[in-house]
């Protein structure tokens, strides 16, 4: 599974699907999924408009190899897709960057999440 991370002309991030924009309408999940690509896209984009450099013909490709019989995510891989002209010499430099996404580190080391409701208190009560 591929989620493709564009830019619009303005700079905007736009995340998709089977060429659909993916949204929270469409699906929460789906979000959360783009979430690192995107994130990595943030970084990408301060990056190269630090630089003077052009966001055309950039783009992400998040690849998502998911387990059907967990229903999980079982790995991840952000392919950061380069214009022609990007200078080699930064290449180093944009992976530091997008390993700089606060996203992937929390993918990568998970916080615990807990359940609770308003009735909590009155139950322990």
């Amino acid at each position: 599974m591929n989620i493709d991370i564009t830019f619009s002309k303005t700079g905007k991030i736009i995340p998709s699907y089977n060429r659909k924009e993916i949204t929270m309408e469409d699906s929460p999940y789906m979000i959360y999924l783009a979430t690192t690509g995107m994130c990595s896209a943030v970084y990408v984009r301060a990056f190269m408009t630090q630089r003077g450099m052009s966001l055309e013909n950039v783009s992400l490709v998040q690849s998502i190899k998911y387990n059907r019989m967990t229903n999980m995510v079982e790995e991840m891989e952000v392919k950061v897709e380069l214009s022609e002209d990007f200078p080699t010499k930064y290449n180093k430099a944009i992976k530091a960057v997008v390993d700089q996404c606060p996203v992937k580190k929390h993918m990568v080391t998970p916080p615990a999440v807990s359940v609770t409701t308003n009735l909590d208190v009155e139950i322990e009560a």
